[in-house]
């Protein structure tokens, strides 16, 4: 057997932590010296210590590790409590990623101040559409509910074409996220499906729109949402009501960045008599 610091030395891990394992349940030694108090460890302890810190660096804490290490924690329940863990890492893995993104279009934000968006002002025609609402926590989210819609729909409709499908921002942002309302164009051959699925018809208002193409990459995003604000702020103009974003890429090809018209209703000042 091997005393405490000899054992740490070949444990990686420090005679500070060893002590705390004890103390706590985790780790006990092999045999403890009732004259001198001394702690030994032996050879097949090793394993456990490296099962311990296999499982720090996964993020589990002390308590859990103790029940996963003990003997009251079946294998499939240890193989649940993995799972578990891995499911918490990619959701954490995501978000990171996300805040990754929005950094990298920060940062081409202020490399492309200079890069011309082009804008329109179009009216925008009455349109009837078979429409729902979803909760969605971000962009990205309510883009690919929207696509998986319209491939859902292409089964009913053969030649289903652009516009896909679009999005309108009818409230404010919280913490939870924000409700958007999701509509594909009308089509009577999908009265039947369109029931069933939760979807319901209504019809669009006509509108005067400030009209921009973009991807749904998030440095499109704030480049062209920024050179929007500039128009409407220049023309006097104000936004009178909710965001509308048209798919225009087909749902069927995949594309991570899909093609979006973004439309901004407006209304103009008038001038005094």
């Amino acid at each position: 057997m091997f005393m405490i610091g000899d054992f740490a030395h070949l444990a990686r891990v420090s005679t500070r932590v060893l002590r705390h394992y004890d103390r706590i349940g985790l780790l006990a030694p092999a045999h403890v010296d009732p004259q001198t108090g001394y702690r030994y460890y032996s050879a097949a302890q090793l394993a456990d210590v490296n099962q311990i810190v296999a499982l720090r660096d996964l993020g589990f804490g002390l308590a859990e590790i103790g029940e996963m290490t003990g003997d009251r924690l079946a294998p499939t329940e240890m193989r649940d409590m993995l799972a578990q863990r891995q499911e918490q890492l990619a959701a954490e893995l995501e978000a990171a990623e996300r805040r990754l993104r929005g950094i990298d279009s920060r940062i081409s934000q202020l490399e492309e101040h200079t890069r011309s968006i082009d804008i329109v002002v179009r009216a925008i025609p009455e349109q009837s559409v078979w429409t729902m609402n979803y909760q969605t926590a971000n962009i990205e989210e309510a883009f690919d509910a929207l696509s998986c819609m319209a491939r859902d729909l292409r089964v009913h409709i053969g030649d289903l074409a652009a516009p896909y499908g679009l999005a309108r921002w009818t409230s404010d942002y919280d913490e939870e996220g924000f409700p958007v309302e999701l509509a594909v164009p009308f089509d009577e051959r999908i009265e039947q499906v369109a029931v069933e699925t939760g979807l319901s018809e209504a019809t669009l208002p006509k509108v005067e729109a400030v009209s921009v193409i973009r991807s749904t990459d998030r440095t499109d995003i704030h480049l062209t949402n920024a050179a929007i604000g500039h128009w409407i702020e220049r023309e006097s103009a104000r936004i009178s009501g909710p965001i509308r974003e048209v798919l225009l890429a087909d749902p069927e090809a995949g594309d991570p960045e899909q093609v979006i018209e973004v439309q901004v209703p407006i209304t103009r000042a008038t001038s005094a008599a």
